[in-house]
């Protein structure tokens, strides 16, 4: 019967020394099991408490993932302090160092192009929000045609003015929507021209503040560590140019590369 299991947070090259690594997933302990210029960092874990069955029982449990989540997180991120990684989705797990060795084998030359790929690259992530009230008293900025129909309607006759209203309200219900979708590619363009890759992901209001605003660029950068002071002077230009407008910026990094391994190192 198999007592214990190896828990995986990622891959790293071997020069990697663990002494100094954080405490892992409850609280173990985080070893390297080798093979030629790759490692996998590992804890090792009772097979009873992370079974399949239980952790699938487990996972509607906020408190219990999260503790873990911080764990796998503090371990990559620790990692990615030290140099390039390829962090492994949670729960992965192998029934010993041997299985973690076989692993390593079959993928080392997939593992050492996504290493030559990543590089030191850390993942800075951008969120980007708009007010639409406060966009709206400011789209004659944005919108030369609006300036100029406002500027009519307000020397025009009765009827006229009626009908140049009405105009003035449908181009000011899509030049909202235009506007805001050339911001948040002005900023994907800006900050995309000083990193190495990007993923670009649906917007998401899930979690955000209402306050905060519609979500309209949700981001995530791989950026070289030569390059991080460009990367963060681009975002605060953006910041500055945009923000007078109703436009909310959350930003957040370094991280581990997490969305520039996925399935392409799977």
């Amino acid at each position: 019967m198999i007592e214990r299991l190896c828990y995986v947070y990622g891959v790293v090259h071997s020069s990697v020394d663990p002494k100094t690594a954080p405490n892992g997933i409850d609280g173990g302990r985080v070893s390297v099991i080798s093979n030629k210029d790759v490692s996998a960092l590992a804890t090792s874990v009772s097979a009873d408490d992370y079974a399949p069955e239980r952790v699938e029982s487990l996972t509607a449990d906020v408190d219990w993932v999260s503790q873990r989540a911080m764990a796998h997180d503090r371990v990559l991120t620790w990692a990615s302090d030290n140099g390039a990684v390829i962090p492994f989705p949670m729960w992965t797990l192998f029934r010993d160092a041997k299985a973690v060795k076989s692993m390593l084998s079959k993928r080392l030359d997939e593992l050492e192009q996504t290493f030559a790929r990543i590089g030191d690259g850390r993942e800075f992530i951008v969120r980007v929000y708009v007010q639409p009230g406060v966009l709206q008293a400011r789209l004659g900025e944005h919108s030369a045609e609006l300036t100029a129909l406002e500027a009519q309607a307000a020397n025009a006759t009765p009827g006229q003015k009626y009908l140049l209203e009405r105009k003035i309200e449908n181009l000011r219900r899509d030049a909202g929507r235009d506007v805001s979708a050339k911001v948040a590619g002005e900023i994907d363009d800006a900050l995309r021209s000083c990193s190495m890759e990007t993923v670009r992901e649906q917007p998401v209001n899930s979690g955000a503040p209402r306050e905060q605003g519609r979500a309209i660029l949700n981001a995530s950068f791989l950026v070289a560590p030569p390059n991080v002071v460009e990367f963060q002077r681009a975002l605060t230009s953006m910041v500055n140019k945009h923000e007078p407008s109703g436009f909310k910026f959350d930003f957040t990094g370094p991280w581990p590369p997490y969305h520039f391994v996925g399935e392409r190192s799977a």
